[in-house]
C-alpha cells in the first residue's frame, strides 16, 4: 500500500503530461498597445491658398519640404489563434480589432514656393495647426507567425520566439481640422498596402493542461505610399512604421 500515493502521483503526472501534448489549437484574447514609431517622409507637392475675403480659393503654394505627418500610439483589443505543429513549433494567425490612430501634423520651417502673399498665407495656417491632429488612420494587420517555443511543454514557464509575414491594409480620412487647414472641398487620402516581414517573442506562464497567461512584444516592417489630394491640389509622401505592439492575453488551448 505504501505505494499507492506514488503510483497515483505519477499516473497523475503522466495524464498531465499526455493531456499536454493533446492540445492542438489555443485561442488568445486581450489586450494590446501599437506605437507605429511612423512619421512620414515631408509632402511634396502642393497646396491651396485660400482667402473667404478674396474670393476663395486664390492658386497654389509649392510645397517641397518641412511638413509631415505623425501616427499616434492606440490601444486595441489582440486577438489570435494559434495551431500546434509539435511540442515546441507552432503556426500562428495574429488579427485583433482594427484600431484607428490619431495623425498630427508637423511644420518645421516649411519650404513654400509660389507668389509671395499666398505663401505668408499658407505658412502662417501650417504654423497655425502644427502639432494638431488633422485626421485619423485605420489599420488591418493580419499577421502569420512560425513560432518556436522553448524547453518542455509541460514546464509552466515558456520563452517563445516568432518570424512571420505582416500584410497591412490602411484607410484614412481628414478631420474638421484637416478639411480647415486644406480649404479646398473635399479632402481624400490613398494609402497603398503593405506586405513585410514581422517578428515577436513573448513569454507564456501555463496555469494548467487548458489555460496560461501571455506576453509578448511584435514588430514589423511596414511601409506605404501616401497620396492626398483636394479639389486643386495634391501632396505624396511616404511612411515607414516599425511598431513597437505590446500584449498581454489569456489563452485556452484545446
Amino acid at each position: 500500500m505504501k505505494f499507492r500515493p506514488l503510483s497515483l502521483s505519477l499516473a497523475a503526472t503522466l495524464m498531465a503530461g499526455s493531456a499536454f501534448a493533446q492540445s492542438g489549437y489555443t485561442i488568445k484574447l486581450g489586450y494590446g498597445s501599437i506605437d507605429p514609431r511612423a512619421t512620414s517622409s515631408d509632402l511634396k507637392g502642393t497646396l491651396p491658398a485660400y482667402n473667404a475675403a478674396a474670393g476663395g480659393y486664390l492658386g497654389n503654394v509649392a510645397v517641397s519640404s518641412g511638413v509631415s505627418l505623425e501616427v499616434q500610439t492606440q490601444d486595441t483589443l489582440m486577438f489570435s489563434i494559434e495551431r500546434a505543429l509539435n511540442d515546441n513549433w507552432a503556426v500562428e494567425l495574429r488579427l485583433g480589432y482594427p484600431p484607428k490612430h490619431d495623425v498630427k501634423l508637423r511644420v518645421n520651417n516649411p519650404g513654400l514656393t509660389g507668389y509671395g502673399p499666398f505663401v505668408d498665407g499658407v505658412r502662417a495656417k501650417l504654423t497655425a495647426n502644427n502639432g494638431l491632429i488633422v485626421a485619423g488612420v485605420r489599420q488591418w494587420a493580419p499577421t502569420l507567425f512560425l513560432n518556436y517555443k522553448f524547453g518542455d511543454k509541460t514546464e509552466t514557464l515558456r520563452p517563445w520566439v516568432g518570424v512571420g509575414i505582416n500584410h497591412t491594409t490602411f484607410k484614412s480620412s481628414t478631420n474638421a481640422v484637416g478639411n480647415e487647414l486644406y480649404h479646398d472641398g473635399a479632402v481624400r487620402v490613398k494609402l497603398s498596402d503593405s506586405t513585410g516581414l514581422a517578428f515577436q517573442t513573448g513569454v507564456t506562464y501555463q496555469f494548467d493542461q487548458n489555460w496560461s497567461l501571455q506576453a509578448s512584444w511584435m514588430t514589423a516592417a511596414v511601409k506605404h505610399n501616401l497620396t492626398t489630394y483636394t479639389d486643386h491640389s495634391s501632396q505624396k509622401a511616404t511612411y515607414r512604421f516599425h511598431p513597437s505592439v505590446f500584449a498581454a492575453v489569456v489563452a485556452y488551448s484545446f
